[in-house]
């Protein structure tokens, strides 16, 4: 079983160790080639922040993609209005601009950033938010830059589950991994924000009591009298899907 004492505080990566990581891993799976398409929990993640985004109904809103990696989201989030991308892996970046020339991108440790990023009326972060050394410091820097009113759409790992999957690779180097569940994701939050929605995606995980609730007898059972979306849907509300998603508005 993986812990979030795999990156103690004492043992934070230096950022070149983290920029080196990240320019690596999404030149590997968010690089030249990469089809967001064939990936389910990516595609899934995606979706539901465009579906978000479509329902607040803002006019040309100024959007920020925190973490962008190489831009794969931020030029589907630049049809709503004018979107800038940031993100610590100086690699991901310029290949972010070579592929989206007409969208802003900046490089840097967005916590600890002098750069006068203000008036947000969105701040999009995927999966992000377990791989910052400063959770708070983290969070605190997303409300300053919004607008009063603004909106935070953000997903990340949902500790409850990936602490139950039987595929997690262990911690690289320059890797901060630091999960969090739905509770501790609304006490980060509480301070600067007033959750609007939030709630999990895609049911996974195969060990401990996870084992048996998604266990195909289990759920070919259940099967006979609902249908896997109603299955899955209950249990994303349950809270176990493997991706938290929250709709947080500055306060």
């Amino acid at each position: 079983m993986n812990s979030n004492a795999e990156s103690a505080a004492d043992a934070l990566p230096a950022e070149a160790e983290q920029q080196r990581f990240w320019n690596e891993w999404n030149a590997k799976y968010r690089g030249a080639g990469y089809d967001p398409s064939i990936d389910t929990p990516t595609m899934k993640r995606r979706d539901t922040v465009l579906d978000w985004i479509r329902q607040l109904g803002l006019r040309q809103p100024r959007i920020l993609d925190l973490g962008c990696a190489t831009g794969w989201l931020t030029s589907q989030l630049a049809e709503f209005g004018h979107v800038v991308g940031t993100d610590i892996a100086d690699g991901s970046i310029r290949e972010a601009r070579d592929r989206y020339p007409h969208i802003p991108f900046e490089c840097g440790d967005f916590s600890n950033s002098n750069q006068e990023h203000e008036g947000f009326d969105i701040v999009v972060s995927l999966e992000t938010l377990s791989h910052v050394g400063d959770q708070r410091a983290f969070v605190k820097r997303i409300g300053d830059v919004l607008k009063p009113g603004g909106y935070l759409i953000l997903t990340t790992q949902n500790r409850l589950v990936f602490e139950r999957r039987t595929d997690v690779t262990p911690v690289a180097v320059g890797q901060i991994r630091r999960w969090v569940s739905p509770g501790e994701l609304r006490r980060l939050l509480r301070d600067d924000f007033v959750i609007r929605r939030l709630t999990t995606l895609l049911p996974e995980g195969g060990l401990g009591f996870l084992r048996v609730v998604n266990s195909t007898r289990v759920n070919r059972l259940l099967g006979r009298f609902f249908s896997r979306e109603s299955i899955d849907r209950a249990k994303e509300r349950l809270g176990l899907g493997q991706t938290i998603a929250v709709l947080a508005q500055r306060s």
